[in-house]
């Protein structure tokens, strides 16, 4: 399959696109990098370099063509670029290459219906607060998902680490996760709506506000000592600070990214 890059600067981007969408009836992809962007054209009938470089027209560019692999597994792992999380941390799908870089957390994830593959902004607010906590014994991540704070928890030293979710996929996903990157994870079903959350040092809940105001309710006392809570938006976050400050915990982090908030709360 034939790949055509068009690099131009970012304020051309639109004006080119327009002439561009006109003679490349299979799309566009836009890629950035750094002041400029990256316009990628990929099939068998692209128009010529010389169409291109008339769609472009007086915006300076850089043009380049190459062949690409025909199948799509094969061009989803050359398309795929890590995203490194809080400067110590890369999670990936178990199909992308493995990182190169020394000295970063790689968790790698099997391709589920589960919640939580790295990519959602509450997961990856979670994971980079989660960086910053010192491990200070046993963990549980309510509401788990993929499994993928538990797995981070596991890896920085949280022991034991405890992972909760009313789902059986997404248990069977925190399972085979676990598996996957070599860490111990006690993964089981359980209704917290309707049953009380277990003793624990840390948590993690990345799940919606009503589940919140049962979590503040649940823990039997002493409160655990640290916490990361998610899944809510900034309309909710005062209520369910306050419900978790009836237990002592204390909100020392806020961070509110696409709609959502995430804090860090403690003793």
């Amino acid at each position: 399959m034939r790949e055509v890059v068009l690099r131009v600067p970012r304020a051309a981007v639109e004006d080119v696109l327009d002439r561009l969408l006109l003679i490349a009836p299979q799309g566009v992809r836009e890629s950035p990098a750094g002041r400029y962007v990256e316009l990628k054209l990929r099939g068998d009938a692209l128009p010529s370099l010389t169409e291109l470089r008339r769609a472009v027209g007086r915006w300076s560019h850089r043009i380049s063509e190459h062949e690409i692999p025909d199948d799509w597994r094969e061009r989803r792992a050359l398309d795929y670029t890590p995203q490194v999380i809080g400067g110590r941390l890369i999670v990936r799908p178990e199909w992308a290459p493995a990182a190169m870089s020394d000295g970063l957390i790689e968790i790698v994830l099997g391709e589920s219906a589960a919640f939580g593959g790295g990519t959602h902004p509450t997961t990856q607010a979670c994971l980079e607060l989660l960086l910053g906590v010192p491990p200070s014994g046993s963990f549980a991540d309510l509401g788990c998902g993929s499994g993928v704070l538990a797995i981070l928890a596991a890896r920085l030293a949280w022991n034991p680490v405890r992972a909760l979710d009313l789902q059986p996929v997404s248990i069977e996903a925190t399972r085979a996760n676990a598996e996957r990157n070599g860490v111990a994870i006690d993964a089981q079903e359980a209704d917290l709506l309707r049953e009380p959350p277990p003793a624990t040092d840390g948590f993690a809940a990345n799940v919606p506000a009503v589940l919140h105001r049962a979590l503040a309710a649940g823990f039997a006392d002493p409160a655990p000592q640290v916490g990361l809570l998610s899944g809510f938006g900034p309309e909710d976050a005062v209520e369910i600070a306050a419900a978790y400050g009836t237990r002592g915990l204390r909100q020392r982090r806020r961070v509110d990214r696409h709609g959502w908030t995430v804090m860090l709360v403690g003793r």
